[in-house]
């Protein structure tokens, strides 16, 4: 990825460990700029890199900025090119260094996820390279379960892979009708632990749930 080149909303966030609707907030209130980009009939937020920057900035420094002196370090920030590390505002310079090496960093890992995802994409959604397993599917079950649980349900995947199947959706969430949050397999082995499937179960038992 170009470092000039802006993000969605949320791969910014997934950047900046920061949810889309807090990043929409902060283009609403005035805290920072976004660049806009039509898609089909709607338009869509980009945030560039100086954005990013001084979101990271801001965090650091949040109890000792007066909302003006957050205006001003936005604005310097705004005015530096990408490869200069060191900002001043006021008679305050501060060193960009290792947000910008922790930004570099993570941008990284975006470009990583989004070529993962694309390698093992079919025509509908992508798969997890190697598989036939949706992305989204394993992604959806660790709300409900660990990864050493989706592990276990699929001994074809790795930890790294479950991992980032989960990293990807956070960056590029799935459209449409979301996955369930839990595997048949796990549904089934909880029921069966409690009982349900028990031959010895009486007759005129209450049936058990049906599983959505």
């Amino acid at each position: 990825m170009s470092s000039a080149q802006a993000l969605t909303l949320t791969e910014a966030g997934y950047v900046l460990n920061r949810s889309a609707a807090a990043l929409n907030k902060a283009v609403d209130t005035g805290i920072i700029r976004a660049r806009q980009r039509r898609v089909g009939s709607g338009v869509q937020r980009l945030l560039g890199r100086a954005e990013m920057r001084f979101l990271l900035v801001a965090d650091r420094l949040e109890r000792d900025l007066t909302p003006a002196g957050r205006r001003r370090l936005y604005e310097a920030i705004r005015q530096l090119s990408f490869d200069a590390h060191r900002v001043a505002f006021g008679e305050v310079e501060l060193d960009l260094g290792k947000i910008d090496a922790d930004l570099k960093s993570r941008l990284h890992r975006l470009d990583e996820l989004r070529r993962w995802g694309q390698i093992g994409s079919d025509r509908n959604e992508p798969l997890i390279k190697g598989t036939k397993i949706p992305v989204y599917m394993v992604a959806a079950l660790a709300r409900g379960q660990s990864v050493e649980q989706i592990v276990d349900n699929f001994p074809s995947l790795k930890r790294h892979q479950v991992e980032a199947a989960i990293e990807y959706a956070k960056a590029y969430p799935k459209r449409g009708r979301p996955y369930p949050p839990r595997s048949l397999k796990r549904s089934l082995a909880e029921l069966a632990d409690l009982g349900a499937f028990d031959e010895e179960a009486e007759v005129g038992e209450a049936a058990p749930h049906r599983i959505p």
